[in-house]
């Protein structure tokens, strides 16, 4: 009697011979495609393979359609590469990788042209509970760096893409989804404040935890302007600096998704949160964060090397 080579059990009755062993028909499998081999293998790993699952095992293949990368090809921030025809597959506005089944799962592409793949909802702040806790404690981060909330109220709440729409005061920036709003409202009458009144902050639901936080900060500085009188800051200057205190918490961080934050600010070409984020670093350099604010306040503007020198 003879041992099966697949399955290591007696073979009684019918038997293929490959890799000079005897094998059960069923037992005798290609690893890379699990169909039975009836001809032609070549060994790969100590098993035999069909020609062609070898040959595609062997080369790099590509994250999204997995069949081997052609010479023109593209690598993402995270490592994955994939063939030039998949650059049209939609990017999650979350984590930017490609949303498709081999490398997130798949994902919900919202009206607005939001994306979140479900590698990220999936592990994604989702209850109400947890986005408290992590409002106390970036709180405190802000905190860390002079801008104390004390005790004025900044509730959260997690909601969905067409509430932080509806909430919106500005449009949708394609280089820069909207993932967070902070909802204020300012009663005037004959050109005079009669009430402000803080009402909430409104954040994605089903954001990873870090990129939840950099949402978070982003929006507590609005709530610290609103709280502190900064009132009719230019777009540019108030988005800029709130992405300026995004980029300082990422910067103490110490992980890959914090780097790839911290490039996609670097790197981002919208005319308010991108242009914004670069003059307000540079401002940065001419006067410490205390006086920087105080300057925005006064000003409406960023300072110039010049007008810094002379504050």
């Amino acid at each position: 009697m003879s041992i099966c080579r697949g399955c290591n059990k007696l073979i009684v009755g019918f038997w293929v011979n490959a890799m000079g062993a005897k094998w059960h028909p069923d037992c005798l499998k290609c690893p890379g495609c699990r169909k039975s081999i009836k001809d032609e293998y070549v060994v790969l790993d100590d098993l035999p393979w069909h020609p062609v699952c070898a040959q595609k095992q062997a080369a790099r293949l590509c994250s999204v359609c997995r069949n081997p990368l052609t010479k023109r090809y593209f690598v993402d921030f995270w490592g994955n590469a994939f063939c030039d025809n998949h650059k049209g597959h939609p990017e999650c506005s979350s984590c930017g990788r490609l949303v498709c089944e081999h490398l997130t799962g798949g994902g919900m592409q919202y009206p607005d042209g939001v994306v979140i793949c479900n590698r990220c909802s999936l592990n994604g702040v989702s209850s109400q509970e947890r986005a408290n806790v992590i409002a106390v404690q970036m709180r405190s981060a802000l905190a860390s760096v002079g801008l104390k909330l004390n005790s004025t109220q900044t509730p959260v709440m997690l909601c969905q893409r067409d509430e932080l729409n509806a909430a919106s005061q500005h449009n949708f920036h394609d280089n820069h989804p909207i993932l967070g709003v902070t909802r204020t409202t300012t009663t005037h009458q004959k050109g005079r404040i009669l009430a402000r009144n803080f009402d909430c902050i409104l954040i994605q639901i089903n954001l990873p935890e870090e990129h939840f936080r950099t949402v978070m900060i982003h929006e507590l500085t609005h709530a610290w302007f609103f709280y502190n009188y900064y009132e009719n800051l230019p777009l540019q200057v108030e988005e800029g600096m709130c992405v300026l205190m995004e980029y300082i918490w990422l910067e103490n961080l110490d992980t890959k998704e914090a780097l790839y934050r911290k490039k996609q600010i670097e790197m981002s070409p919208d005319p308010i949160y991108g242009d914004g984020f670069r003059q307000a670093r540079e401002a940065l350099k001419y006067l410490p964060l205390p006086s920087l604010l105080e300057f925005i306040k006064e000003k409406k503007k960023f300072p110039t090397r010049w007008s810094a020198f002379f504050y």
